[in-house]
């Protein structure tokens, strides 16, 4: 029956950036409607598929490697629904979050387990930041539609503080065939040692970047925006995306849209929250940007700058 159900799915769309840019928000959001269904992070190593074992695995086209072969036929199972993600929460969740998830499964495993029976459904979002690398890979072997959240570098990084979230760019660099197609005439820069945890973050937002923006060139069809545009324009970004992506808009999306992004008067998360949908969107990069000091943000600008000015403007990272 599982499988009579996906041979109904022709519309795949996979949603990725980097960790913590809002790939979470877009995916719950596209995936609203009862004939899509949602799939989360499979490539994540904690929560995904067994066997996925490396963050931000890069994944050529070609799989020119056995690394890359195992990898593809991982993947192919998501695409069959005969796979299994695993249930994992953080050491911060409290006592009675994982008794919950120790029952009724982590976010990954939940869901899935409400899309493999689904018999409405013509579409499957697939959300993962951790495997923003094997986007080109996804497109061309399995015709995913690639929708790629940008995030201000800035306000990445004060995400990132806020949850006391440190991404290494050691889990990036030491892919040999990554660099030769992306990092070959910068090899210091994609191995280098960085002095803090914040401008190692900024060299993993442009490593990120860098790749995901150069692939992206090359497939007029990819949908790629910011997270900005999406905090200021909640509701005509999203009608946008669900033209472009064949999706059934609805006022109910409309209104629960606006239920989330304005939900609440400030836009600072709440306690506790790594997640908080409900927060005055409009307001979000403002009060991130203030959180970072004049002397990180220039340190910021001087790693970032010459993948961030394809996408945002100098004045943005308020240096003067």
């Amino acid at each position: 029956m599982f499988k009579l159900a996906v041979d109904k799915i022709e519309n795949w769309i996979y949603v990725t950036g980097v960790i913590r840019s809002g790939t979470t928000f877009v995916g719950k959001i596209l995936s609203l409607p009862l004939q899509v269904d949602y799939i989360h992070e499979p490539f994540n190593p904690l929560c995904g598929i067994p066997g996925m074992t490396k963050w931000y695995r890069y994944v050529e086209p070609s799989l020119s490697t056995a690394e890359m072969r195992q990898f593809h036929t991982l993947t192919k199972s998501i695409f069959s629904y005969d796979l299994q993600l695993r249930t994992w929460y953080p050491p911060s969740n409290p006592i009675h979050t994982r008794v919950i998830k120790q029952v009724f499964g982590s976010r990954g495993p939940f869901y899935l387990r409400l899309a493999k029976p689904n018999i409405f459904h013509r579409a499957a979002v697939i959300k993962d930041p951790t495997g923003n690398l094997a986007t080109e890979y996804l497109y061309r072997h399995f015709a995913v539609k690639p929708v790629i959240v940008i995030k201000h570098p800035i306000s990445f990084i004060a995400s990132l503080k806020r949850v006391n979230w440190h991404p290494k760019l050691e889990e990036i660099n030491d892919q040999p065939q990554l660099i030769e197609d992306y990092f070959a005439d910068e090899r210091d820069f994609i191995k280098g040692k960085y002095d803090n945890w914040v401008l190692e973050a900024a060299a993993y937002w442009r490593a990120s970047y860098k790749v995901l923006l150069a692939q992206a060139s090359q497939y007029p069809g990819w949908l790629v925006f910011t997270h900005e545009e999406l905090s200021q324009s909640s509701v005509a970004v999203f009608k946008n995306l669900y033209d472009k992506l064949d999706l059934p808009w609805s006022q109910g999306i409309e209104n629960k849209i606006l239920q989330l992004t304005t939900g609440n008067s400030s836009a600072k998360a709440r306690k506790g929250k790594v997640q908080d949908f409900k927060r005055n969107s409009a307001d979000i990069f403002k009060t991130s940007i203030e959180s970072i000091s004049l002397t990180e943000r220039r340190q910021i600008f001087e790693i970032v700058e010459d993948i961030a000015l394809q996408v945002y403007d100098r004045s943005s990272f308020l240096l003067d």
